[in-house]
């Protein structure tokens, strides 16, 4: 949920000589910080290498490819992001983001995924995830996310109705060098969504998602999320959502909202986050920028 992989090494901007200490991050993808943070159950995009890759298979396009400027902590980012469909069964994604802290020097991620198609509801998903954190001390990471997403539907007369089952299991690895102690956050993360179409016009999601942090000590704990979006003949859609953590570095709380809209090719998708003074997460925003093929 709150991978956001980009690359934030602290959301508070330091980084303590503190055993342990966890290098936290967060998703550039618009839509997911329009959406609450929800990740493991967002239906397929070019930011899904980020999310949940087990989605693309899911997804009605055949590639998709987008880019997008995410402001946190009053510093903004860059990103871009895309997959390939090979077939309904073979996916790859690969993703791209850097975070400035200062003109000097950049903070920079690389993920690589792919995706497999167990049958007609299920596929499971595999990312590589390489960062590279430069503040007062610098160092390699390299780690391994494995995810999953189930699709059920449920087809009616009048109306077709879905229920979106995800899980992820993220920050599986370690430094490749760096700082002694430094880790980044071991989490496990399940979410459900339920997705209705009232007719060709109307659709409404409505979704949830709960994470536990394992490891590191500094880190541990649980977060949630619940959303709605509202979809207008596909072309629009309005998205609200809360986060709940209980800390307000690791698991902040926050409001969120969000808009896209679709016109033939393009996606454009715009976030924003509502927290209380002090919170790393005030002021967020999030714009994307994508091409569907």
């Amino acid at each position: 949920m709150k991978r956001l992989s980009l690359l934030v090494v602290l959301l508070a901007g330091t980084i303590p000589t503190v055993a342990a200490q966890p290098y936290e991050v967060a998703n550039p993808d618009a839509r997911t910080l329009g959406f609450g943070g929800i990740e493991t159950v967002t239906t397929a995009d070019a930011y899904s290498v980020f999310n949940n890759p087990s989605a693309m298979l899911f997804g009605r396009q055949k590639a998709q490819a987008a880019t997008s400027f995410f402001t946190l902590n009053d510093k903004t980012s860059y990103s871009a992001a895309g997959y390939y469909k090979f077939n309904q069964q073979h996916a790859l994604a690969a993703g791209w983001a850097t975070y400035d802290f200062d003109p000097a020097r950049k903070n920079k991620a690389v993920s690589l995924a792919y995706s497999y198609r167990l049958n007609e509801r299920a596929a499971l998903g595999l990312t590589a995830d390489y960062a590279r954190f430069v503040r007062l001390q610098t160092g390699n990471a390299l780690s391994a996310t494995v995810s999953a997403q189930a699709v059920v539907p449920f087809d009616g007369q009048t109306d077709y109705s879905a229920l979106r089952l995800g899980a992820k299991l993220s920050g599986i690895g370690g430094f490749l060098d760096g700082p002694a102690g430094m880790k980044l956050p071991v989490a496990f993360a399940v979410g459900a969504a339920y997705e209705r179409f009232f007719s060709d016009a109307h659709a409404l999601t409505v979704a949830g998602e709960c994470r536990y942090a394992f490891s590191p000590n500094t880190a541990r704990g649980v977060e949630g999320g619940i959303a709605l979006e509202y979809s207008l003949m596909q072309l629009l859609q309005f998205r609200v959502g809360y986060h709940g953590g209980g800390e307000r570095l690791y698991f902040p709380n926050y409001f969120a909202m969000g808009i896209g809209v679709r016109f033939m090719h393009l996606c454009f998708d715009a976030g924003y986050a509502i927290a209380e003074k002090g919170s790393p997460m005030r002021n967020a925003c999030s714009l994307t920028v994508g091409l569907d093929f």
